[in-house]
């Protein structure tokens, strides 16, 4: 990990290290992506078959891409222990989530009755990457905040493999999700914007995916709704010599085992501290199964900051807007207060993010590359739209009638005028 010292030439070096891992995807798989995209427009489910071909080396029939849970058996494949740790993230992500659902607006103003009215989107589409990256974890924050918020339609979509996993046909059982397909890769996102003879498109696309399912969600962005443009995994932590340096360590690396291109950092204004977790971090790391991902990760992209004061950090804070923010020292909601742009928080040493990622109840989909200085966590709201209402009667039509004439004639919209003078003629 780079150790960098906060002083005035900090920020020009801590930018050049960021953008480095947050290089923008190359023209050739944006050319790559145009081609299949079109593709699929054009040649529907003939075009999906090819590419499960091509890409995920699986040779399908059209009656493939449809997943038949009548036809499936998995029950001994399933370890009841783990899949009753799964019932209970459910049980306990859905209590949270039941809290956001918003509540409709009726307002009466100048005798004009106003109203504010949330509904659920129609249809939406839940991408769930496969292979070395399958989380049935992803699945089910994204289907839990979709099923409070009311959709009718939820729509599953994976790549397709050889060996379907046990836990992804359980769980959508268990969620009672009716329509799941083995599509992957920038040709899925195709299919649920425009439609294949076997899938309906949808009216929002949900789920993290490889950098190609990233460049058609980009691609694709205003023909269909998008749930945000994640990227590489990140973290950063804040702790001083009062600290554990090896729970800090295990937070560090625990980030950097999802991705070569992750991004762990580490804010702390003691510079033997900062030794410390170095000396964990290489003692810890040997016993652990991504070890080699962990290396490249922590080599090419890993931090640490030294601050003179650790009230800095928020500074630092604020200008990465990290997907992830663990607060180790015991003064965090001194710190917490400043704090404006952080995806999902950890307030303590015992607020583990991996209890974040799969059980306490929020959601582990956040925005990345910092999208957290404008936009949130996934939730319900992320499956619902809002519609205003406009109840007009004469006597609030009167009192609003010459302002909206004026207003209007200013602005040179004379259709706009005239829509309101002829309702004042008798």
């Amino acid at each position: 990990m780079k150790i960098i010292k906060f002083n005035k030439n900090f920020y020009n070096q801590f930018q050049t290290k960021i953008e480095k891992r947050n290089s923008l995807s190359s023209k050739l798989i944006q050319e790559d992506v145009k081609k299949i995209i079109y593709d699929v427009k054009k040649n529907g489910d003939k075009s999906l078959i090819k590419f499960a071909a091509k890409f995920d080396k699986v040779k399908i029939s059209k009656q493939d891409l449809s997943l038949d849970l009548s036809k499936i058996k998995i029950q001994s494949k399933v370890e009841p222990q783990i899949f009753n740790s799964f019932k209970k993230a459910i049980k306990n992500i859905s209590s949270f989530h039941k809290k956001q659902l918003p509540k409709n607006i009726i307002y009466t103003n100048n005798g004009a009755t106003l109203k504010s009215l949330w509904k659920p989107i129609d249809s939406v589409g839940l991408y769930v990457p496969g292979g070395r990256a399958f989380y049935p974890s992803s699945l089910i924050m994204n289907a839990i905040p979709a099923i409070i918020a009311g959709v009718k339609r939820i729509v599953c979509i994976t790549p397709p493999t050889k060996s379907i996993n046990p836990y992804f046909i359980k769980l959508i059982k268990e969620l009672g999700i009716k329509e799941t397909y083995f599509v992957g890769g920038a040709q899925a996102i195709s299919a649920l914007t425009f439609g294949t003879q076997t899938i309906k498109p949808v009216n929002k696309i949900f789920g993290p995916g490889n950098a190609y399912v990233a460049e058609a969600k980009k691609q694709l962005y205003g023909k269909v709704g998008i749930d945000l443009l994640a990227g590489p995994s990140e973290i950063i932590v804040v702790a001083n010599n009062n600290n554990n340096p090896d729970w800090v360590a295990s937070d560090l690396i625990a980030q950097a085992e999802h991705d070569e291109n992750a991004q762990s950092i580490l804010i702390t204004d003691n510079k033997d501290f900062a030794t410390k977790v170095l000396s964990s971090i290489k003692k810890i790391k040997n016993d652990l199964s991504k070890k080699k991902i962990i290396e490249k990760s922590l080599f090419n992209n890993g931090i640490i900051v030294l601050v003179d004061n650790i009230e800095l950090a928020s500074q630092i804070i604020n200008f990465v807007a990290p997907e992830h923010l663990h607060i180790h020292i015991s003064n965090n909601k001194k710190l917490l207060s400043n704090i404006n742009n952080a995806g999902g928080i950890f307030l303590g040493e015992y607020s583990v993010e991996a209890f974040g990622d799969y059980i306490v109840g929020t959601n582990h989909v956040l925005p990345t590359s910092g999208a957290a200085k404008f936009s949130s966590g996934l939730g319900v709201l992320d499956f619902m739209k809002r519609s205003s209402v406009v109840e007009m009667n004469k006597k609030s039509f009167n009192t609003l009638s010459e302002d909206t004439q004026k207003m209007s004639r200013l602005e040179g919209l004379d259709g706009h005028k005239l829509s309101v003078k002829i309702r004042q003629k008798k």
